[in-house]
Parts: structure tokens; sequence; C-alpha cells
């Protein structure tokens, strides 16, 4: 039997404008599908997820897929292992240093972005600033203050980072599948620190992970994600992605 569960994402949490950030899209359909692949999800973005709009999610045999009218946005499995590989933890005063040389700040692809975006100034966005860490080519941080978090918002700050130890200028890099365990979400108010670390790239596509950490070194939660890098710089919001193999 299918269940058809239904969700939505507010207009305030765009990654490139007028389409959901990707990490945050992909934490919510994880939740959304959780009774039926598990709490440790695998979710593979197939076009832009749609904001402000009800979204179909189908679960049926411990998998999940999530539709907008006909068009297929997403799938959810459960993870079969967890990352082979993780995330560094930094000092949070190594964190603020990365911050300071975050690349966005003179160049974005999506200032609009909720999480790293430099042109929100409301309530939602998130102004994270993920730079190179000095001496760890490959891994940039920055440090993330929550105020009243959620784990779809882990996992949104656990994606952007990862898409920051890639080059995105000319035609930018955006998610294309994500698997990240939340162990806890911050309390607001604490300092936290945010680390990725790039795998691999091979052609238009490269693998990251990251971590998020307590100010003392506990990992609150860590993720691994594949990014696709846009054929051309003219499509900021791609509305199909191709599809990465399993």
């Amino acid at each position: 039997m299918t269940e058809v569960l239904t969700c939505r994402i507010a207009g305030t949490r765009n990654g490139p404008s007028g389409s959901a950030n990707g990490g945050y899209a992909c934490g919510l359909f994880a939740r959304a599908a959780a009774d039926a692949v598990g709490t440790a999800a695998v979710v593979q973005l197939h076009a832009a997820p749609p904001l402000d709009t009800e979204l179909n999610v189908q679960a049926h045999r411990g998998r999940a897929s999530v539709w907008h009218e006909h068009e297929l946005v997403a799938t959810v499995s459960a993870a079969r292992h967890e990352p082979s590989a993780t995330a560094p933890f930094v000092t949070v005063a190594a964190a603020q240093r990365a911050g300071a040389f975050f690349k966005g700040a003179t160049a974005h692809p999506f200032p609009s972005c909720v999480v790293c975006g430099t042109a929100r100034t409301d309530p939602a966005a998130l102004h994270l600033t993920p730079g190179e860490v000095d001496g760890m080519p490959g891994v940039t941080a920055c440090v993330w203050t929550p105020g009243d978090a959620d784990p779809d918002t882990v996992w949104a700050v656990l994606d952007c980072p990862g898409g920051w130890t890639l080059d995105q200028s000319g035609s930018p890099y955006v998610l294309g599948r994500m698997s990240a365990r939340v162990h806890a979400v911050p309390p607001p108010g604490e300092p936290t620190v945010v680390v990725a670390r790039s795998i691999e790239t091979a052609g238009r596509t490269a693998r990251v992970v990251s971590g998020l950490f307590g100010a003392d070194g506990a990992e609150l939660g860590r993720a691994e994600a594949t990014w696709i890098r846009l054929s051309t710089s003219s499509d900021p919001a791609p509305r199909q992605r191709e599809l990465i193999p399993s």
C-alpha cells in the first residue's frame, strides 16, 4: 500500500532564486519519509524543489518519491552505510578566521540563498560564511550561532559549506544528492562550528563531506553529498538535474 503525505517549503527557505535550498529540502523530504526509510536517508534531487506549493510524498516498500503535480522532484531511500569519510573538527577561532575569507562575499552565484546568501537581511537568513581553513586545502569552515533551529535547518547548514569547497566561479555547482545524520539540534545562542571537505571531483560531479560540531568538538551532525556543475551559467535554477547512479 502506498502512503501519501504532503509537505510545503516556505518561500523564505530558498537556495537559487525561485527554488528551495537543496539541503533544507533534502532534510524535509527525509523527515517526511522517515516512517518508510528510517532515520538515516539518502535524498536524490531530480528537479529544483519548488517553494510555497504542495508537494506529495508517496512512500512504498522502503522508498519514497516526492512529486510536484506530475514532476518527480526527489526520491528518498535508506542510507546503506555511514559516510566513508568525515570532515575534521576545527576550533571556533580557526572557523572564525576561515569565515573572513568567504569567497561568496565578493562573487556569489546565489546571493539570495537562505543559508549563505549575501543579499538576505530577513530573520530566516542564517548568514553562513564558509571560507578555506588555513593550512587545510579543500576544507572550509565557519561559525554558526543558531536561533530556534530544527533538523531540517541542520541539513541546510551541512549543505552549503560543502559547495564552497568547490570552484563556484563561472558555472556553479548545485546539490544533487545528500545523506545526513543529525545527532542533536544545537540550542539557541551557542556557537557551533561547520566544516566541509572536498573528497573528489570527476567531470561535472563532486563529492564532499561536512560536519557540525559543538565548540567542544562534539559532533552534532554529519553529511555526505554529491554536487553537479551546471552546464551553463545562464541557468541558475535548473528544473531538471542529472541523475547520479546509486
